[in-house]
């Protein structure tokens, strides 16, 4: 199968079925999409792309408007899209259904308004757009008590520690052994908010080329304001993509947040970029290939060593 560059993270996201939660064979699969459930919402069923058995499009037979179909959600995705979802309108997909029982066995999926536009990072306008959706999130995950994952010190040398099994470039010890002092500058700095966890262009939908833009996938994490956009700069697949960091900081302030100042943005921006280059050299194999992408990471681990302790 041909790997679009803007696919990366959401193949990545995707575990093999036989790896996620409550997982189906395909003969269990076959139960679960002539569901009497699911089929007295949906018409004409189809995998999509058709070489899994997650993701599919379907009418939704009330008025039949274009649906997407997903099984096997994940913890956090199976509560936070509903939670998100009613609380505006703005930020992810309209969800049409949810459930939690497919076929004979238990298993999470939902149905959302099918947005077929994937984003682009390497299009301002689009790119910026994307952050204000980040930017959005955090501000409605804010009321919500619900569960995330840590992005911490610990977090950052286990994914350090992978990232060096796997060759990664540049001084990966010395940005280890100074991950605790910058988790403690980045707390003191801001404090961490709860972001969506998975921002990058193939998670952000659309029903046209050019929006409005709606967020998908949700794995929110506990981190510092800036780590949606750090996270997206490394899986945006082309060098031509904007400072996120920058635009992220714009528009969270549009919203009411503070605008830091320039060195502090500076300081937050190679912290973070120096972790999600980490993370993603252990996570993203096809990306170790790409020469600009393995400059690019060693350029960001290099960068945050040569910083200055503060």
């Amino acid at each position: 199968m041909a790997v679009h560059k803007y696919a990366i993270g959401y193949l990545l996201a995707t575990p093999p079925v036989d790896q996620q939660p409550g997982h189906m064979t395909p003969g269990q699969m076959t139960d679960a999409i002539t569901d009497p459930v699911l089929d007295a919402l949906l018409d004409g069923v189809t995998a999509d792309p058709p070489e899994q058995e997650r993701i599919f499009r379907a009418r939704w037979r009330a008025d039949s408007s274009r649906c997407v179909l997903k099984i096997g959600l994940g913890d956090l995705e199976a509560v936070w899209m509903p939670a998100i979802a009613s609380r505006c309108d703005d930020v992810v997909p309209r969800l049409l259904a949810q459930g939690d029982r497919l076929g004979r066995r238990p298993q999470r999926w939902l149905v959302m308004e099918d947005l077929p536009h994937r984003g682009r990072s390497d299009v301002v306008d689009t790119a910026r757009a994307i952050m204000h959706q980040a930017a959005r999130f955090q501000q409605q995950a804010t009321e919500l008590d619900l569960s995330t994952y840590p992005i911490d010190a610990n977090f950052v040398r286990t994914n350090g520690q992978s990232a060096v099994d796997h060759g990664c470039p540049g001084p990966v010890a010395e940005l280890l052994d100074r991950a605790g002092s910058d988790d403690a500058w980045l707390h003191a700095d801001s404090p961490y908010v709860k972001c969506h966890g998975d921002v990058h262009p193939w998670n952000a939908v659309a029903g046209t080329p050019n929006g409005p833009w709606r967020l998908i996938d949700p794995i929110p994490r506990t981190a510092p304001w800036a780590w949606d956009a750090a996270y997206a700069q490394l899986t945006s697949g082309t060098p031509d993509t904007p400072d996120l960091i920058s635009l992220l900081a714009e528009e969270r302030a549009a919203l009411g947040a503070d605008l830091p100042d320039h060195d502090r943005l500076d300081r937050v921006r190679v912290i973070l970029l120096g972790w999600s280059s980490v993370m993603w050299w252990s996570l993203l194999p096809l990306r170790r290939n790409e020469p600009w992408w393995v400059d690019q990471v060693r350029g960001h681990i290099t960068d945050l060593v040569e910083l200055p302790r503060d």
